[in-house]
């Protein structure tokens, strides 16, 4: 068999992400006031990297929840591990389907755990309700029939909203508003989309109160996906109307980041996600040139599965 009619291997050196978490000495601290403090890169595993990095505590334990992409599968799954100063679990899958997912935004409602994943190739926006905290959940409510990125749910003024993109063209440039209305169904703002901008729209984390003020995380994707952090401030929000307003744009050379010894340095090239809980933040880093053996051998089977599905359809 040749191989090279199977594979690219320049392909094969690909950007991967990794999650990198600090603690800070009081809950006061955030990375808009302060890149001093080193953040620390968790390892990732042989099969897994991971990327969109959240927080929850839990019985007075803290654990990060994040996509985990499978080289072999090619799709991401959701993953945790748990946290704490001096150590960092492993790797734990949690949930996964036949479409990619990621985002996995966690929150506490009454007395249910719920995760809101990143599912837009299934056509669906679900939420999965915890079983068994941390390692079991159960697919239990279809929000919406939409293809929808990265939602970000939250509450303001007795009114749940959820800022969301639709997938396809423009998806990096736009905001998309849904809110729950008085019977809690699932409707869109009238005005979508209620931003466009290729530079602060697309979602990067849960909306945090600091100073007094509403911000929501967004990606800067002007140059490429994921390139840079903004923290934007929430000026108004209604079921018809959104504003924000920029107040500071965070990139690669602004962090220190802490590369364990016993790994190689990786090349960063830029970071899509920020979430912070107590004295905790957690950002991902993308890194250029990766090579890992899954990669190839889960490149190398996808190949294959695409050759054969088109001999059978001839």
């Amino acid at each position: 068999m040749n191989i090279k009619k199977y594979l690219n291997f320049k392909s094969l050196l690909v950007p991967e992400w990794c999650c990198a978490i600090r603690f800070n000495e009081d809950n006061n601290v955030f990375v808009l006031d302060s890149t001093k403090t080193e953040f620390i890169m968790l390892n990732n595993s042989y099969r897994y990297w991971t990327a969109d990095p959240f927080l929850f505590k839990n019985n007075d334990k803290y654990y990060l929840f994040f996509e985990a992409y499978d080289r072999l599968k090619r799709k991401g799954v959701i993953g945790v591990r748990e946290i704490s100063e001096h150590s960092f679990g492993k790797i734990n899958i949690i949930y996964q389907s036949n479409n990619h997912l990621s985002y996995p935004f966690i929150y506490r409602e009454n007395n249910d755990i719920y995760i809101l994943p990143e599912s837009c190739n299934s056509g669906e926006l679900f939420r999965l309700r915890c079983i068994d905290f941390p390692y079991k959940w159960e697919k239990e409510k279809i929000i919406s029939n939409e293809r929808l990125l990265d939602t970000t749910l939250f509450d303001y003024k007795n009114r749940r909203y959820y800022i969301s993109q639709r997938a396809g063209f423009g998806a990096f440039d736009r905001i998309d508003l849904f809110y729950d209305d008085d019977n809690g169904i699932f409707t869109e703002c009238k005005n979508n989309p209620v931003k466009v901008d290729v530079n602060t729209a697309r979602g990067a984390g849960k909306i945090f109160n600091y100073k007094d003020k509403l911000i929501r995380p967004s990606q800067d994707c002007g140059k490429y996906y994921g390139e840079k952090l903004n923290f934007n401030e929430v000026k108004s929000i209604t079921e018809s109307f959104y504003e924000e307003e920029l107040i500071k744009t965070i990139c690669v050379s602004d962090i220190k980041v802490m590369q364990k010894r016993n790994l190689k340095k990786h090349n960063i090239i830029g970071m899509h996600t920020y979430n912070k809980l107590d004295n905790i933040e957690v950002i991902d880093l993308k890194t250029a040139n990766n090579f890992n053996l899954f990669n190839l051998i889960g490149a190398f089977v996808k190949r294959i599965k695409k050759r054969i599905k088109i001999r059978y359809k001839k």
